[in-house]
């Protein structure tokens, strides 16, 4: 007979709202099994050694995600726990997602110097971020926006838009909410999802473990949200089918209606002044065709050239 799990060794990025989003994980397990011994384990990604470089040059591909995958291949650890937009399409071999967890809301929001929403910033205002699909987006609604590349954590992003860096930063409204309250007044507008799409997976977090670890498959099981994966499966399908390497900003972003799960999908050009939307549905117990069937009508209807136009 199987040995009972008596203690998880939980990975995370060293980041407040990383640990932050591990320990709730864990806090909630502990709920559900006042057993279990948990144990959070920092560890240090390419994307947190390389915080003063571009996305585009450090290769955003696992950037986040690589480390922890290999601290569970190796046994370091036990579970590794992904903000889902992180993930890439396709997972190492030996590794498996075993819980989605209850999703946040998915949108963009605006934190700027001043309380304002974004139709109203003023001409020429600078907005920090290091997302080409929120740059795009936002150049797409006011192109007159300039932007600065601006990384870091979250008490840096602010540090910055303090000292004037910039007038406003585009953030996910999850992490915010996550932190807690006083993270979350800073913000001044959310963003509504016609204006900016979110990325895939943006809101939801994923547990990640070794494939033959049925033990914790179960236990977490106890956690998973099948609404919550749902809109991700979908979410995912679709960024995989389009060609997740692919630079050209897009965003995903699934909603259940009954038993339907609608996902719409925007392709853009860098620069905002291309932009292709769709959306499509189809029963939730097929979610994964609803995304691959979404991305190759977005493909053949121009997308492709899109993508083709900016590798």
């Amino acid at each position: 007979m199987e040995t009972p799990v008596q203690k998880v060794r939980f990975g995370t990025r060293g980041s407040l709202l990383a640990r932050t989003q591990t320990r709730w994980v864990a806090d909630r397990l502990q709920q559900l099994h006042p057993q279990i011994e948990v144990e959070l384990v920092v560890i240090e990604t390419t994307g947190d050694k390389q915080r003063d470089r571009p996305f585009t040059q450090v290769g955003t591909k696992g950037m986040f995600v690589k480390e922890i995958e290999e601290a569970l291949l190796q046994g370091a650890i036990d579970v590794g726990i992904h903000s889902a937009k992180d993930l890439p399409s396709e997972l190492p071999d030996g590794l498996s997602i075993i819980c989605i967890p209850p999703r946040e809301a998915a949108n963009d929001v605006l934190i700027a110097r001043e309380a304002c929403s974004l139709e109203v910033l003023p001409k020429d205002s600078v907005i920090g971020t290091s997302s080409a699909r929120r740059r795009a987006q936002l150049a797409y609604i006011r192109p007159d926006l300039r932007f600065v590349e601006l990384r870091g954590n979250l008490d840096t992003r602010l540090r910055k838009l303090k000292e004037g860096q910039c007038d406003a930063l585009i953030l996910a409204y999850a992490g915010l909410h996550r932190l807690g309250a006083e993270w979350e007044g800073l913000i001044t507008q959310i963003l509504p999802k016609e204006v900016c799409l979110p990325a895939p997976g943006q809101g939801a977090l994923a547990v990640e473990a070794r494939a033959d670890r049925a033990d914790l498959m179960a236990l977490f099981a106890t956690l998973h949200c099948t609404d919550s994966a749902c809109t991700l499966e979908a979410e995912r399908s679709f960024q995989a089918a389009l060609g997740g390497g692919c630079t050209v900003p897009m965003g995903a972003s699934a909603y259940l209606d009954g038993d339907w799960v609608v996902l719409d999908a925007v392709v853009i050009s860098p620069d905002g002044r291309q932009r292709l939307f769709d959306t499509h549905a189809g029963l939730r117990s097929r979610a994964r065709e609803v995304g691959t069937t979404l991305a190759r009508r977005m493909l053949e209807h121009g997308a492709k050239a899109l993508i083709e136009e900016h590798p």
